[in-house]
């Protein structure tokens, strides 16, 4: 790089919605793949995913871990997204995922919620989570463990964490309209 110019893959230009417009899929950009003990973040400045930390012995995330791209939380990163699938992908996958709910967050006193999503149908192929249209559809025993880790991590981390419950997925679409249009407003 001669011009000293970063030439990164810019997750920043896709569209939060899989058609660009508001539609049942939405883009997923995937930082943390399921089944590691690392956290990844990614840079936009340098358009790279940096390890961001590991988790203690014997924890790993459950699900793939990432953002809604072109959104912009109340935390100041990207909308948050939990993806339940049969398999982890990988730190930098796209998916195109349904929404079907949110879990409620605050982290030190700033919101900062997760949405549930899992990925779109395909043909031929099932999948556990096809059944999936909204969070009561997904077994208890899995959305307590899911709400336990997203506390337990972070208050591993130092952070002070307030469940405050969970969303429909239509609330969960309109937070994501309201968190794209936040990001608009601060470009």
């Amino acid at each position: 790089m001669a011009d000293g110019k970063i030439n990164p893959t810019n997750y920043d230009a896709i569209p939060a919605y899989a058609d660009d417009r508001r539609g049942e899929f939405v883009h997923a950009v995937i930082e943390t793949p399921a089944k590691t003990r690392h956290k990844y973040a990614f840079v936009p400045k340098f358009g790279i995913f940096k390890l961001k930390q590991t988790l203690a012995e014997g924890l790993t995330w459950p699900y793939d871990y990432g953002f809604i791209p072109q959104t912009l939380a109340d935390d100041g990163d990207p909308t948050d997204v939990i993806v339940i699938s049969d398999t982890p992908t990988f730190t930098g996958c796209l998916l195109e995922v349904r929404i079907v709910g949110g879990i409620l967050l605050k982290k030190n006193g700033v919101v900062n919620n997760r949405l549930v999503a899992c990925p779109k149908k395909q043909a031929g192929i099932a999948q556990k989570t096809d059944d999936y249209e909204k969070l009561s559809d997904i077994p208890k025993e899995m959305m307590d463990g899911i709400e336990r880790f997203l506390v337990e991590y972070s208050e591993l981390e130092g952070n002070t964490i307030e469940y405050c419950g969970t969303c429909s997925r239509k609330k969960a679409y309109a937070m994501i309209d309201e968190d794209r249009k936040r990001r608009k407003k601060s470009s």
